[in-house]
């Protein structure tokens, strides 16, 4: 009463105050302090002896509150409230005494999803456990939880039995009861689209489930990114309809917006291996209403030249099945090994869940080649299958994955070849970090051929190493066997590795070191590996990370350093 009064005299003396209040909290830290400062406005205007007054007992409501919500029922604090300077002070001394602990957790599952084993694992991880501290917010958050995910799970009609949490402030201690009665699981009914250009069921092979299957907000979610994925829309909103279900099935209402039928795009760049490179590239994203596609591309560089043209069917499911009709030119001349082959190609490929890409292919190539004194023309009907997987975290710059790659292709004089080839490539890189600056990269490649006429096997199927993705400090393809006229003609097989080490120094760079090891060869008795070893910078650009390297073959006493540059992911 006393300090009421003091406070009205100070008032009445120097006329109304109108200024911040500026909070001193002592005698507790942490998440309690934390948590009283949440509960009191700081933004008011005091311009009166009475605001002030109603202003302190508002706040003294609100730390009790406060102090109760993290389980200190008993707890003890003083508060003063005095103009200091052209301000408030609120002075809050707390002893918070001791807190009440939950004792007994009852949480149960009614209804007909009672035995749904979601919600058995979200059980596990409910805020609210015997033996810790009461906490009101883990309270509300672990009901807030349970209705959460019965409506994830398609049970609309859920209800509470009870929801008690009951606290005896004096003896210490806080019980609480969830009991959750589900009511029925819906179920997904028929899948209705805006207007589209697409035939009714190619639309419907879009979507990853079928009327009758057990409602899950996760497949609403998947369905809205199966259809921005499927490089047919520039927008799409996937709406659910609970409102108007019926017999238990939500109506489900897919609202799309077609993008543009046809897209031209161009792109520049450089590696030291290829030099400046040019792409002009054409696609017809929808030629008709069963979704087919045509991508044209050609690419431009002093050693590189190429048109090709792909013509794709989507098959069961079109993001993930595909089957493709493929057409192309080639010319390639690498020092005094040339290369001019045309191609077609029918190949299927299908995307599992597991991440492996499954691509079954058959080719037909006609190739006229010239490495070193072998020079020919090769015509192969060419059977194929690969298998790959890409895992990557970070984007366009990933700091985790790996991509691993496997193909085997042959041919056969007896089915309309002219030479017998089975040819493998094995390949791994692997990428780790240990938190933000240290990085770690690993990368393997294999290869072998068998055939019985080397000398008629094309140019682009024999292997090479050297080069930015290869054995950095040698030139491209300048690595394997050579002839007797001294030119690299490509090997039978292919073993090179790599080990790099990359150091954040800087936001988006790092510098790098690394030590690469291999070479193409005829013989196992005749691997002979060369080394390169070398430093560079790398950068997070926007279309990916820039490397920019320094190496130098060092099991070559005459070999120079060489730069090399590119751009792109690892993998």
């Amino acid at each position: 009463m006393g300090r009421a009064l003091a406070l009205l005299m100070l008032l009445l003396i120097s006329g109304p105050v109108m200024a911040e209040v500026r909070v001193n909290v002592t005698g507790i830290e942490g998440a309690l302090r934390d948590n009283v400062l949440a509960f009191i406005d700081e933004r008011v205007e005091l311009d009166s002896a009475l605001a002030a007054r109603f202003y302190r007992e508002r706040v003294r409501e609100r730390v009790a509150e406060a102090l109760a919500a993290l389980g200190h029922y008993q707890a003890q604090f003083d508060l003063r409230l005095v103009p200091v300077q052209g301000h408030w002070v609120l002075e809050i001394a707390v002893t918070p005494g001791p807190r009440v602990v939950l004792r007994n957790i009852a949480v149960r599952i009614e209804g007909p999803g009672a035995n749904d084993g979601a919600f058995a694992r979200l059980q596990t991880r409910l805020p609210v456990a015997a033996g810790e501290g009461l906490d009101h917010g883990d309270y509300e958050a672990s009901k807030r939880a349970l209705r959460n995910l019965a409506r994830e799970r398609g049970y609309l009609e859920h209800r509470f039995v009870a929801a008690e949490l009951a606290v005896n402030a004096r003896e210490g201690w806080a019980d609480v009861e969830l009991i959750l009665d589900t009511g029925p699981r819906y179920a997904f009914g028929a899948v209705s689209f805006s207007r589209a250009p697409f035939r009714p069921d190619f639309l419907q092979r879009l979507v990853p489930f079928a009327p009758g299957t057990p409602y899950e907000s996760d497949l609403v979610a998947d369905f809205n990114r199966r259809l921005l994925e499927s490089g047919y829309f520039d927008d799409a909103r996937v709406i659910t309809q609970p409102d108007d279900a019926a017999d238990g099935r939500i109506p489900i209402r897919a609202e799309v917006q077609t993008r543009d039928r046809n897209t031209v795009s161009t792109g520049v760049g450089y590696s030291t291996d290829e030099g400046p490179r040019l792409r002009l590239g054409f696609t017809r994203h929808y030629i008709n209403n069963r979704g087919h596609r045509l991508i044209a591309e050609s690419r431009l560089s002093p050693q590189r030249q190429a048109l090709d043209a792909r013509y794709e069917i989507p098959l069961a499911d079109p993001l993930r099945d595909n089957l493709s009709l493929s057409t192309g030119w080639e010319n390639e001349e690498v020092d005094d090994n040339r290369s001019e082959r045309y191609t077609i190609s029918l190949a299927r490929r299908q995307q599992f869940t597991s991440g492996w890409v499954r691509t079954q292919s058959i080719r037909w190539l006609d190739e006229r080649f010239t490495a070193g004194l072998d020079r020919g023309r090769s015509q192969l009907l060419l059977p194929g299958l690969s298998f790959s997987r890409t895992r990557s975290r970070g984007g366009i710059d990933p700091y985790r994955g790996d991509h691993q790659r496997y193909s085997i292709e042959g041919s056969a004089r007896d089915l309309l070849s002219d030479v017998d080839i089975a040819r493998l490539r094995l390949g791994h890189t692997w990428l780790r970090s240990l938190g933000e600056a240290h990085r770690f990269q690993l990368r393997a490649d294999l290869g072998g051929i068998a055939t019985n006429d080397f000398a008629a096997t094309p140019g682009s199927l024999r292997f090479y190493a050297g080069g930015d993705q290869s054995v950095r400090g040698f030139a491209y393809r300048s690595l394997g066997p050579r002839d007797a006229s001294g030119e690299v003609v490509g090997g039978r097989y292919l073993a090179t590795g790599s080990a790099e080490y990359s150091y954040r120094i800087l936001g988006h760079w790092r510098l790098a070191v690394f030590a690469d090891a291999g070479n193409a060869f005829d013989h196992a008795d005749e691997y002979d590996p060369e080394v390169g070893t070398g430093f560079g910078v790398r950068w997070r650009s926007p279309v990916g990370p820039l490397r920019v390297d320094l190496a130098w073959g060092v099991s070559r006493a005459d070999n120079p350093f060489r730069l090399h540059l590119s751009v792109g992911p690892p993998f």
